[in-house]
């Protein structure tokens, strides 16, 4: 019985882990084997692309999308203070 609920437990933690999957420019031209699910847009000034990367991350997640390819402006005579936003992917 405890290993049972154990296995349970892992598998329920393994479904709530899955993230999308970040695509780079060559990848994103590729998947046309794919539904487009439109942009998101993020309006929040970001210090890093790190940063950017894991808010696009979740709001891609929050869609139910699979895959994102994120588009980071950088903001003029901002000391480079970055916008983000991203195509979404199912």
């Amino acid at each position: 019985m405890k290993y049972i609920a154990i296995l349970l437990t892992t598998l329920l933690l393994s479904l709530n882990a899955t993230a999308a999957i970040k695509l780079d420019n060559r990848q994103a031209r590729n998947m046309d084997d794919v539904r487009s699910l439109g942009v998101i847009y993020i309006n929040h000034n970001f210090a890093s692309e790190q940063e950017a990367d894991q808010a696009l991350n979740a709001a891609t997640d929050a869609q139910n999308a699979t895959y994102f390819h994120p588009i980071l402006t950088h903001e003029p005579g901002s000391n480079g203070a970055l916008h983000a936003s991203a195509d979404i992917y199912h």
